[in-house]
């Protein structure tokens, strides 16, 4: 029956605020070619207090797959409704959920405003009072994404989270097939401790890959640490230079023979089965460029979980310190989701794309090459995923030290501070850029 152009979606018990619908009307006069629009919400009890206030990133398809975090305000343009068809009644309880899935394999015109729109009243019997109040959303959701994977050609295991509720896992599937070739390029240099421990980590988590192993070493001379290369089927490329950890990675990519490369430090620990084949279905996607795992610090808690561009006037990792095994902010660290970098102490991306950039800048000579390759990476409006059913140890900084290289960072701040002052778009304005922890900013951001 609507006539609109646009329509929104809200419940009868619902509240926008005042500017929410000029809102809406701004962004669309700003972008007039937006298809499907979102904004932040928090929650209102029966009293009226605002409560639970929920910062969204932008536009991220893998990890709307695994949590249904666009929720409200929800507006689309209704011509695009017309071609994807109206609301399907077997998926009642998460209707505007499978909706949203079936609009986005139609559009990537999604925009996101950072802004409270929505207040979702949290009342008996709904979902915002008790996450459980409803029964059967969650097999409903693993069955939208199973159909929603099937639509788009991605053969995939699909299940409900073991932990958390209204989390899907999405896996790949019991029969990968054929596997290509990963290179897993590792620069080191003596070490014992570290390049053994690592490399035994790989050949006994990695039965089912096909994979060779390269190591570019700088000049090793321990017994122990050659006789770890000795144990192992693997490469040695020697790079008799001063260290530079983009020069020694852009060697063992020339060394490669992979159609994948796979960088990694030698002061890792593999922890997960299958993290080859769980890593190339991620990045099996034709606009995913580039995936990480989950890295976390001997104590088990988070290292790595993805880069956050800005902080501190550069880029650092989110949810460090964090307890490896929590939901993380609304599922962002128990669910494979978009991020703007991954650490190359643990990166997989394919050869054609390394190359088709000109590798790693070795004037970054210790730092950020990481951050700069995934910039350029996703220049051409690709997408980067960290998944966290992947898990490595990293004993960080223990081959290489903690030296801090101003060189890099001014460097970094040379070629991408419009991208930092623009902001990241997978971590909300709103949330602290001096902590990464998605608590509040110190500040306030005014977005029109």
């Amino acid at each position: 029956m609507a006539t609109g152009e646009f329509i929104a979606l809200l419940d009868h018990d619902d509240m926008l605020t005042p500017d929410a619908l000029a809102g809406i009307v701004i962004a669309l006069n700003e972008s007039p070619d937006i298809d499907v629009l979102y904004s932040d919400q928090d929650k209102v009890d029966g009293s009226g207090k605002q409560f639970e206030q929920f910062f969204k990133p932008d536009w991220s398809p893998d990890y709307f797959r695994r949590v249904m975090y666009v929720g409200h305000l929800l507006v689309f343009r209704r011509s695009l409704l017309e071609k994807t068809g109206l609301f399907d009644p077997a998926f009642d309880f998460i209707q505007d959920y499978e909706l949203m899935l079936r609009l986005s394999e139609r559009t990537r015109r999604i925009h996101h405003i950072p802004k409270v729109l929505y207040h979702w009243r949290a009342i008996a019997g709904s979902v915002a009072l008790d996450p459980n109040g409803k029964s059967g959303i969650e097999s409903l959701q693993v069955a939208a994404v199973a159909a929603h994977l099937a639509r788009l050609g991605i053969s995939a295991t699909v299940s409900s989270h073991d932990r958390f509720s209204h989390r899907v896992i999405i896996e790949p599937p019991a029969d990968s097939g054929s596997r290509p070739l990963v290179s897993i390029i590792i620069p080191t240099k003596d070490a014992p401790e570290h390049i053994g421990r690592c490399l035994d980590s790989i050949f006994a988590s990695s039965s089912n890959a096909t994979l060779e192993v390269i190591l570019v070493d700088n000049g090793t001379t321990h017994l122990d640490a050659l006789a770890a290369f000795r144990r192992h089927d693997v490469v040695v490329v020697p790079f008799h230079e001063s260290f530079n950890f983009s020069r020694a990675n852009n060697l063992g990519a020339k060394h490669a023979n992979g159609e994948y490369l796979l960088f990694l430090n030698n002061d890792t620990e593999v922890v997960s089965e299958k993290w080859i084949d769980v890593l190339l279905f991620h990045l099996l996607q034709e606009d995913v460029v580039a995936v990480g795992p989950l890295l976390l610090y001997p104590d088990n808690t988070v290292q790595h979980a993805g880069v956050v561009l800005g902080c501190r006037g550069t880029a650092d990792h989110s949810m460090r310190g964090f307890p490896h095994d929590s939901d993380g902010y609304a599922g962002s660290l128990s669910c494979t989701r978009e991020v703007t970098a991954v650490t190359a102490a643990c990166m997989m991306c394919r050869r054609a794309d390394y190359e088709a950039v000109g590798g790693m800048n070795e004037f970054f000579a210790t730092h950020y090459q990481d951050v700069d390759l995934c910039l350029r990476l996703t220049g051409s409006g690709r997408r980067i995923l960290c998944v966290p059913q992947v898990i490595l140890y990293h004993f960080e900084s223990a081959s290489r030290g903690s030296r801090y290289d101003y060189l890099d960072r001014l460097l970094l701040l040379d070629r991408w501070q419009d991208a930092i002052d623009k902001g990241d778009p997978y971590y909300n304005p709103n949330l602290s850029l001096q902590r990464l922890d998605y608590s509040l900013a110190e500040t306030v951001p005014e977005i029109s």
